[in-house]
């Protein structure tokens, strides 16, 4: 059940990059919908905390940020790269 747990955080932080990199870069419509989805599957995430004693929702939640938010920016910066030869 933890591996859930950590995949569930892990996608949640991945998810959270993606929404602050489209509050700022693109529409209101677009915005307000990852917010949705990110603060919604928070609810998950927020229910798996719960599940565990506190150290180990701690030991989590350090590891999946900080490796979602690498996974999460080297997954944009492919994308970007990717989405800008196709324009040229």
């Amino acid at each position: 059940m933890i591996i859930v747990y950590v995949i569930i955080s892990l996608i949640n932080v991945i998810l959270h990059i993606f929404r602050s990199i489209l509050v700022i870069k693109s529409s209101k419509l677009s915005a307000s919908f990852w917010n949705c989805i990110c603060y919604t599957f928070s609810a998950v995430v927020v229910k798996f905390i719960a599940d565990y004693d506190l150290w180990i929702a701690i030991t989590v939640q350090a590891f999946t940020n900080f490796v979602g938010c690498y996974i999460g920016m080297m997954a944009y910066e492919w994308w970007e790269k990717y989405t800008n030869k196709s324009k040229i």
